[in-house]
């Protein structure tokens, strides 16, 4: 006569199984979360890096633009004679490439926003990741209890060293 323990026992061991086959891909690595976290203060620190670059293109801009502003005084100065198509000429040109120097310090400005922007972005996205990961990892050791986590954990330290 077959005890009716031996088929509970076999089922029971058959649910702990499938409950950790099935949890198993569910529960991140441990080395997850400090990998996002370092991720995420990378990501911050370079965008931090191009607004500095914003600053030194605008230091660069004033300084180019003081020397055009100085070089058309010396060429007003160096010139004798004063005819109104040489001011004309002189001031167009002294416009052009002041406007040129303006123009391009705002696009790169507007580049480099643009990439910290996104930068900042991707860091936001992977703090939500982070936090989803933990509520998850959270909520699972909950649901399972310690034991089948310990469970987990040594099935994941046998899968990883196959000769015990």
């Amino acid at each position: 006569m077959t005890s009716i323990n031996t088929p509970v026992k076999h089922v029971s061991t058959l649910l702990v199984l499938i409950a950790a086959t099935i949890t198993l891909g569910c529960t991140s690595p441990p080395s997850v979360t400090p990998l996002l976290r370092v991720t995420e203060r990378a990501l911050l620190e370079e965008s931090g890096r191009l607004s500095r670059n914003v600053e030194r293109d605008k230091a660069y801009s004033r300084q180019t633009l003081g020397v055009l502003e100085d070089a058309y005084y010396r060429d007003l100065m160096k010139t004798e004679v004063l005819t109104p198509q040489w001011v004309r000429e002189a001031t167009t040109v002294y416009v052009a490439a002041r406007e040129s120097v303006i123009e391009h310090e705002v696009s790169l400005a507007r580049e480099y926003e643009v990439r910290a922007d996104n930068l900042r972005n991707a860091a936001a996205a992977t703090r939500r990741a982070i936090a989803l990961i933990e509520q998850q990892d959270s909520l699972l050791r909950g649901v399972m209890g310690d034991d089948l986590q310990q469970l987990l954990d040594g099935f994941h330290d046998q899968r990883k060293d196959p000769n015990p």
